[in-house]
């Protein structure tokens, strides 16, 4: 038997083509889509006085809790509001 007449029979072309197409098929898999969540904004019912920049204490405390944070999550901090505890 000759190579080219194997490569040239119907069934072998047909069984490579599907092999191709099976693998195509297997490495376009479509990716499916996240539903996006609406973010969830914190509304909080006590109004929020700015920090005083006078008060060092308190400027002091706002720093350090900020990159104690910091430290904990390794990632950017951003001190949103500070209000005294206690």
């Amino acid at each position: 038997m000759d190579f080219s007449y194997i490569i040239t029979r119907p069934g072998v072309i047909m069984l490579i083509v599907s092999a191709i197409a099976i693998i195509y098929a297997l490495y376009f898999k479509p990716v499916k889509k996240q539903k996006e969540v609406p973010e969830q904004q914190q509304i909080s019912k006590v109004e929020a006085t700015p920090l005083d920049l006078t008060d060092e204490d308190a400027t002091v405390a706002c720093l350090v809790a900020s990159i104690d944070y910091y430290n904990e999550v390794k990632k950017d901090v951003k001190v949103i509001s500070v209000r005294r505890v206690g």
